[in-house]
């Protein structure tokens, strides 16, 4: 039994610890959080002691960021990876996922996510609830699969994107690095580096800044 601790006290934290709570091998002891209203509490049967700052005090086998902003999870696996921490990764048990499928260090594959043959989901990656990873898809590191979304065969999704609520992406379509895709939206061609679209089909969206 892994004694795994969770960066993050709110929903996604939450989704994480229930996952957690349903694998064998896992025993998740504590959430920690920045939050200062949280810590002191416990949440789903699980004390929330401290901050990030309080995780050499708790003794543990793996960690697991449940953080929901890619950035600042890439960030964080950073930082953790280089103190030697071993990055748990979180599979709920009604996931179904191909024995050729292969998946990264602190990934979490959440409730109903399915993930097919020859597929590979790299570091630090969120396959949300009930998303499908069809064969042969590549997922970028500190990437985000939103719940309900659907990728085709073939499909690459670059470095710390997001496919959002519900989306779909055809076959062999490419998504770039820091890209996202809207929520409900299809992507039937490639979607550059760094940009939002959104649409069916999908079209890249001015953003003002």
């Amino acid at each position: 039994m892994k004694k795994v601790i969770i960066l993050g006290a709110g929903g996604h934290g939450q989704v994480v610890a229930d996952a957690l709570l349903l694998m064998p091998d896992a025993d998740p002891v504590a959430f920690l959080d920045e939050n200062p209203a949280v810590i002191g509490t416990d949440i789903l049967g699980i004390p929330v002691p401290g901050g990030n700052s309080s995780l050499n005090d708790i003794e543990h086998d793996g960690v697991v960021i449940a953080l929901g902003n890619n950035g600042l999870r890439k960030r964080i696996f950073a930082e953790l990876t280089e103190a030697g921490e071993t990055l748990f990764t979180v599979i709920h048990p009604s996931a179904v996922i191909s024995p050729s499928a292969i998946i990264g260090a602190g990934c979490m594959i959440l409730a109903g996510a399915v993930i097919n043959t020859g597929a590979e989901i790299k570091d630090n990656t969120i396959i949300n609830t009930n998303s499908t990873i069809e064969h042969h898809n590549v997922i970028g590191p500190h990437s985000h699969i939103a719940p309900g979304s659907t990728l085709g065969g073939e499909v690459t999704v670059g470095e710390e994107s997001m496919v959002g609520i519900g989306a779909t992406v055809l076959p062999r379509v490419k998504i770039g690095n820091k890209a996202m895709l809207g929520a409900g939206s299809t992507a039937n061609r490639k979607i550059a580096d760094g940009v939002t679209a959104a649409g069916m089909p999908a079209k890249k969206l001015k953003i003002q800044r």
